[in-house]
């Protein structure tokens, strides 16, 4: 009798063992067909502080719950030591002011030359300084970024954080790389005076993202807008805080997008025209330019662009 119970019980012990095997095995299986990574760092960024920021400054916790909270969401590690070592932009302008940039800008304000018109009845800014900056800012338009708005602006406050290193354990290498080692400590001073600068920057750019979602009662989707690795979007390249000062309904839709020909149009002349821009003016003219861009090779580039266009179409 103590043997048949001795076995009943071995049984009974290794069929929990199999059973135990197979749910382990199984949940392998599942979680690999589903695409989950078993080599994730289970390192969990720390958006605490940031949460609780954005909830103090009026945003509704339901909002920065459904976003942060959100698989879409993440950080993007390779934009933070780019936002501060910004590569020099002076070469690249060139090649805006050349023949087929200008044959380029010509051709496209001919295309929607009644567009531009339309929109441009009442306006002081001329067409072709507005084409021009869209040739710059996003090649008419063919490139407007590649990164969810608020993966940008989230990832860039942490880098005045303790968790930079963590999230971007190469940033320090790149940084100094191309500095000799005496110079690294005052080079490491500047740089962390800038990434405080950058950090609170970031932060009224996704406070103003988050506020513009609610507004458009979620048309304008902070992680499907994408936008430059500076966080810029759009035909005209605007900032959050841009579209909500200087943002137009140029179409009369109800709707400011700023991935269309004519919202980005009344936007652009908007800013400009907010800005004191006067076509018969030059100082005026690059002034009200530099506050699109504070670089001088850009203004010089806008407008040299813009008026080798004219010539072209007259």
């Amino acid at each position: 009798m103590n043997f048949l119970t001795n076995t009943i019980h071995s049984l009974n012990s290794l069929i929990l063992h199999f059973n135990r095997l197979f749910l382990v095995l199984f949940i392998l299986v599942y979680s690999t067909a589903l695409g989950f990574d078993n080599k994730v760092d289970p390192i969990k960024t720390d958006f605490s502080y940031l949460i609780n920021r954005l909830i103090e400054d009026g945003i509704e916790p339901s909002q920065v719950d459904k976003y942060f909270n959100n698989p879409e969401f993440s950080v993007i590690p390779e934009l933070l030591e780019i936002n501060i070592d910004q590569p020099s932009s002076t070469a690249g302008y060139s090649r805006f002011m050349e023949d087929q940039s200008v044959t380029e800008t010509a051709a496209f304000l001919k295309q929607n030359r009644e567009i531009f018109d339309i929109i441009l009845s009442k306006s002081k800014v001329d067409a072709e300084v507005i084409a021009a900056i869209m040739q710059v800012e996003s090649g008419l338009g063919s490139y407007k970024g590649d990164y969810p708005l608020l993966n940008v602006f989230a990832s860039l406050t942490l880098l005045n954080t303790d968790q930079l290193e963590s999230e971007a354990p190469d940033f320090w290498d790149k940084i100094l790389s191309d500095y000799p080692q005496n110079e690294h400590d005052n080079i490491k001073s500047k740089v962390m005076k800038k990434a405080k600068r950058k950090t609170e920057w970031a932060y009224r750019q996704l406070k103003t993202l988050l506020k513009l979602a609610v507004q458009t009662e979620g048309k304008f989707d902070p992680l499907r807008i994408k936008g430059s690795w500076a966080g810029a979007f759009g035909i005209p390249q605007f900032l959050p805080t841009s579209f909500e000062n200087y943002g137009v309904d140029g179409d009369a839709d109800g709707i400011i997008n700023l991935c269309e020909l004519d919202d980005s149009i009344a936007s652009i002349a908007n800013y400009l025209e907010k800005h004191g821009y006067q076509q018969d003016i030059t100082k005026n003219r690059r002034k009200a330019v530099w506050h699109y861009n504070h670089s001088y090779e850009y203004v010089d580039c806008v407008i040299t662009l813009a008026d080798r266009v004219k010539m072209k179409l007259n």
